[in-house]
């Protein structure tokens, strides 16, 4: 069952969710007036669920809603409101404020009414409909497919004698699902499937021969556009185009997810224009004409990543790296533990500290960066954390191979106190020589460091090789912890691995906490460590006072 709603009332989103769950149902929020009724419909949902509008309104969404078997629910915050969802004859509607226990078997009702109400003959058409309308327009822009687009490119060529084709090709952080889970993906693409067409519709607006057509199926997507102007004025306005749309994209993606996510993502953008050929077939041309933006813009890409490869390396040469000490509380009175250190270039292309390792990894220069950042997080201990505060460092499974991390010198880092020091194993490369790598560990213990396991719950860090690291903290992974306050199902994983985890020794540190009720909710679990945005004030900077970065 997939749900849209249309709503932007908070409390509300956080109980459809929960219903959503009860119900095995996939949610999906629109902003409001994001899409119009059509484009909302190629979503294909099977519940409707709209906070407000006119009686025509919600009349006019009944009668779409129902041509597809879908059911129309109205969220009413007054008595009008009521009157206005008897009027249109909505499928179900409820008064605000509503629990989940609620409005879940509402939802399933209001499903079940709205679909016996059809025949079998509505049925078969409407499923031919479906069929139809699902090769023609993209389901999750609501963007013509390519075929369609075929026609109007073909009608430019004729019209004018040339087109030009934008080819954007979207490209993220191969690991970002892993470390934030396909939800976050789905809405970072969403996020960026709405400023694409954002950005169509203002241009359309003074251009009506600017066209589009979806996304490919690797999350790129292609502009027609028919730039008549003499030769260098028509490169000057698609580089005049090119520009305003990533920046367009890329505010869009930082405003509603932030900037460390929006720096996981690189837009490229190629062109090329083709001439009218009457001897060469349209479609064939205009396939070519997109290969060749295609290939612009990889070609694009490979520039870029070179660029990042020199940057890395002034970066290590200059020591352009600053540190983010990222506060560590006691989860039942939320006073400070420690910090964890997080590694910044400081140029803007190296910001996120995975792209920062990523392009170190290809360029293989990951033990260059991360002496580099291990140097600067321990020369700020002093300076930013309390004396009684830890130190979170991450360490990657192949920084073990590396000669002078193994034999670190702790006086020349000027660590006085390495139990005050608790190495991170990171999920960047998985542990392959177990028996070795213990052994390393074992050295390092010796010495007075202490262990952590990032990520638990993903990747290589179940708890076998929880139990084979014996490490002296445990770090959940944050897909485990966001919304937990609503998913019994991870609050029996967290409640477990607690278990697991006290048992042996070992404190449990819930990562990615951003709001009270995921606070309360680990709180409740017996979680003995938290971490998070929800963390980041005043409060608990300490020595940092209201300078969080060190340099």
């Amino acid at each position: 069952m997939r749900i849209l709603a249309r709503v932007e009332n908070a409390q509300l989103q956080e109980t459809l969710a929960i219903a959503a769950e009860t119900l095995g149902a996939e949610l999906k929020v629109l902003e409001e007036g994001a899409v119009g009724v059509a484009q909302m419909f190629r979503f294909r949902p099977d519940l409707l669920v709209v906070e407000r509008g006119s009686a025509e309104e919600l009349e006019a969404l009944r009668q779409e809603a129902h041509k597809r078997a879908a059911a129309l629910v109205a969220a009413c915050a007054s008595p009008e409101d009521v009157t206005r969802a008897v009027q249109a004859r909505a499928d179900e509607w409820f008064l605000l404020p509503v629990d989940a226990a609620e409005l879940a078997p509402r939802l399933r009702g209001a499903l079940q009414r709205a679909r016996e109400s059809d025949d079998p003959e509505q049925a078969a058409r409407l499923a031919e409909h479906l069929r139809f309308e699902e090769l023609l327009y993209d389901r999750f822009t609501g963007f013509p497919t390519l075929p369609v687009m075929l026609e109007g490119g073909r009608e430019i060529l004729e019209r004018s004698g040339r087109l030009t084709i934008l080819y954007l090709e979207f490209v993220r952080y191969s690991k970002l699902e892993e470390i934030y889970g396909w939800q976050k993906l789905d809405e970072v693409l969403q996020s960026t499937a709405s400023a694409v067409r954002e950005f169509y519709d203002q241009q359309r607006g003074a251009e009506e021969n600017l066209l589009m057509v979806s996304h490919t199926g690797d999350d790129d997507f292609i502009f027609f556009s028919d730039l008549s102007e003499l030769h260098d004025t028509s490169e000057q306005r698609i580089n005049e185009v090119t520009e305003s749309l990533q920046r367009h994209i890329r505010s869009r993606l930082e405003e509603e997810h932030g900037e460390d996510i929006a720096g996981l993502f690189e837009i490229y953008i190629g062109a090329t224009t083709i001439f009218r050929n009457p001897k060469l077939r349209t479609a064939r041309m205009i396939y070519r004409g997109i290969r060749e933006a295609a290939a612009a813009a990889r070609s694009v890409e490979h520039r870029e990543r070179s660029r990042k490869v020199a940057d890395l390396k002034e970066t290590l040469r200059e020591g352009l790296v600053y540190i983010e000490y990222h506060p560590i509380v006691v989860t039942e009175t939320a006073e400070v533990y420690g910090y964890e250190a997080l590694a910044r270039g400081v140029n803007r292309a190296l910001r996120s500290p995975e792209v920062l390792f990523g392009v170190a990894e290809e360029a293989n220069l990951i033990w260059e960066l991360s002496r580099l950042c291990r140097r600067r997080a321990i020369e700020g201990m002093n300076s930013k954390l309390e004396p009684h505060h830890l130190l979170f460092l991450n360490i990657d499974p192949h920084d073990f191979r590396d000669p002078s991390f193994r034999y670190l010198d702790l006086d020349e880092l000027g660590v006085e106190e390495p139990e005050r020091i608790v190495l991170e194993i990171t999920e960047r490369t998985a542990i392959t020589d177990y028996p070795k790598f213990q052994g390393y560990l074992e050295e390092f213990r010796s010495r007075g460091f202490r262990f952590a396991v990032d990520d638990a719950g993903s990747g290589y860090a179940g708890l076998g090789s929880i139990a084979n690291l014996a490490p002296d903290f445990i770090k959940l992974d944050l897909s485990l912890i966001s919304a937990i306050d609503s998913n019994f199902m991870k609050q029996n994983l967290v409640e477990t691995m607690v278990k697991f985890a006290t048992d042996h020794g070992i404190q449990v540190i819930a990562e990615g906490v951003e709001r009270e009720e995921e606070y309360d909710t680990v709180k409740g679990l017996g979680v003995h460590l938290t971490q998070g945005f929800l963390f980041h004030g005043p409060r608990y900077l300490g020595k940092q006072g209201a300078d969080l970065v060190s340099g």
